[in-house]
């Protein structure tokens, strides 16, 4: 057999003997001559192997002298590489799409970046990519595609909008830890200062909104920045601001600085030493510093922060800010055989509620409950629990009732004797999962005037004989109007679906040293219980559904 090459096609001469001619040794030779990678050509082998078997025949028969007969076919092909390109449809991204070469020419580096500009790719080309994709390309099996991005845009950084910062650190929350006099020493009284302001302090400042940064798609399209909102001041009693500054927020009172959305407030504070018979209740617009204690049976409500340096007996502690207690909380419970416990003390907040020691007290707050040591026994609504601090989570939680809005974190959960603690992950997950139902049973109540107004509809043009009226469009346009709905229903039920589904994986409860028995965590309908004991461990959900997991 001989082999040429002409205009990129393998052209075979084969001169016909006795001897027998195969497809297979055909492809072998082909292999054999170094043409294995070109594209074969499957009906020219084939008719070739028929020719040389009638031509053999005539050689047996003596008709036709051996290698008197050459024939000659093209037999296979050198393609080179074949480029493509796509461009994603908000045209931030493109990619090139290689057909490995049969035997022929591959694609260069240099070859797809002029392609891409040829096909209106200008921006954002990705080097490494390239350069991987055209190798990979010249060693993988003829004909093979690969498709890889190889040009991406740049994204558009909207502005910020103006955002404030606080002056004073503990305006937004009050260390809730003693203060560290040496690494040897602590006094675990002495909580640090009380903040407070005079008139005339700086309280807070607002920075400007950005421009933002403008971007650009991989076809050279510039797409231009959504610049930041001037956010207006909320100006709370007590404050005003700078005649020389627009932009800086300060105190006209002395007194308590809160932080509020976009401002600030400076409350008048009431000190009282002790809440007894001898104060009574205190009821005061601002906030309310207590340097002792509330007895048994007194209140405490502020429009503003509370502080109580001592212990709490009381019957309610109740803040529009936060509440800091430094002593102990200490109340009973007032149905002891009841199911749903009620309690004594209550300690409500629209902020957070930061304390030492509590037990069979109540707690409802907007933000987090941290108990720096323990909570015993205590019903408990808050977005967030912390047992221990930031820096050392040793706290122990100790029997209880809990509903939380994402997470638990403490040493030591439940007890050796195995004290029922009930967690309830519940607070924003059972009102999606309520909202979730009751969108389904609309859904499912429009999707059956749909199938009635359908039914009507067919039944009213089949008694017109495909002539239309009044009825029929009326009907019509009920269908289309149900029809929006339904739609605008499944949406909504959609975009609830994918809020629970961001929320799941912030639901956690921690213990980070003991899990003890008897521990109940509920993630809406699914309940996991704890049936002994554990090291330090995180109850989350995983798969779909809660799980135990070590830490």
């Amino acid at each position: 057999m001989e082999f040429t090459e002409h205009d990129l096609n393998i052209i075979i001469k084969v001169p016909v003997s006795a001897a027998p001619l195969t497809a297979d040794a055909l492809k072998q030779a082909i292999i054999d001559a170094g043409f294995g990678r070109c594209f074969l050509n499957q009906n020219n082998l084939a008719n070739l192997v028929a020719e040389y078997q009638e031509y053999q025949q005539k050689v047996k028969a003596m008709t036709l002298a051996e290698n008197a007969r050459v024939l000659t076919y093209p037999i296979a092909e050198k393609r080179p590489a074949q480029l493509a390109f796509e461009i994603a449809e908000d045209k931030m991204a493109a990619y090139a799409i290689i057909t490995a070469a049969w035997g022929g020419a591959p694609i260069s580096a240099n070859e797809l970046v002029k392609g891409a500009q040829q096909a209106g790719i200008v921006f954002g080309f990705q080097k490494e990519n390239i350069i991987r994709l055209v190798q990979q390309a010249s060693r993988a099996e003829p004909g093979s595609r690969l498709k890889v991005e190889v040009a991406t845009g740049r994204a558009v950084v909207n502005g910020m909008n103006s955002r404030f910062e606080p002056l004073i650190p503990d305006m937004v929350r009050r260390r809730n830890q003693p203060l560290v006099e040496s690494e040897a020493k602590a006094d675990l009284r002495d909580f640090g200062a009380i903040p407070a302001v005079a008139a005339g302090q700086p309280l807070m400042r607002r920075f400007p909104p950005t421009s933002g940064e403008p971007g650009i798609n991989v076809i050279g399209e510039a797409l231009p920045a959504e610049p930041g909102v001037l956010i207006d001041w909320q100006l709370g009693p007590g404050v005003g601001l700078s005649a020389e500054d627009p932009d800086l927020l300060l105190a006209t009172q002395d007194g308590l600085p809160r932080a509020i959305d976009n401002g600030a407030t400076v409350d008048e504070v009431f000190t009282v030493k002790n809440v007894d018979l001898t104060t009574g209740h205190i009821i005061f617009k601002g906030s309310v510093v207590v340097t002792g204690n509330v007895i048994s049976g007194m209140k405490v409500v502020a429009g503003g922060n509370v502080i109580i340096q001592g212990v709490m007996e009381g019957d309610l502690v109740e803040a529009g800010g936060d509440i800091n207690i430094v002593g102990s909380i200490i109340g009973h419970q007032l149905n002891p055989q009841s199911e749903t416990p009620e309690y004594s003390t209550v300690i409500r907040a629209q902020g957070d509620i930061n304390c030492n020691i509590a037990q069979y007290s109540a707690f409802i707050c907007g933000g987090q409950l941290m108990a720096t040591k323990y909570l015993m026994h205590c019903s408990v609504e808050a977005e967030t629990v912390l047992a221990g601090t930031a820096e050392k989570v040793t706290g122990k939680i100790i029997g209880g009732h809990y509903l939380l809005g994402k997470t638990l974190t403490c040493g030591q959960l439940g007890s050796p004797s195995s004290g029922v603690v009930v967690i309830k992950v519940n607070r924003h997950l059972t009102p999606l999962l309520q909202q979730q139902e009751l969108m389904r049973s609309q859904l499912s109540q429009a999707r059956a005037v749909l199938d009635e107004l359908k039914q009507r509809i067919d039944k009213q043009r089949k008694l017109l004989a495909g002539q239309t009226d009044e009825l029929i469009q009326k009907l019509e346009q009920e269908f289309a109007e149900q029809k929006e709905l339904a739609k605008a229903l499944i949406e909504e039920v959609r975009a609830q679906e994918e809020q629970r589904l961001l929320l799941l994986p912030e639901l956690k409860v921690k213990a980070t040293q003991q899990l003890f028995s008897a521990v109940e965590v509920q993630f809406g309908k699914e309940i996991i219980r704890s049936r002994r004991e554990y090291g330090p461990s995180v109850i989350e959900i995983q798969d779909g559904h809660p799980a135990i997991n070590p830490l």
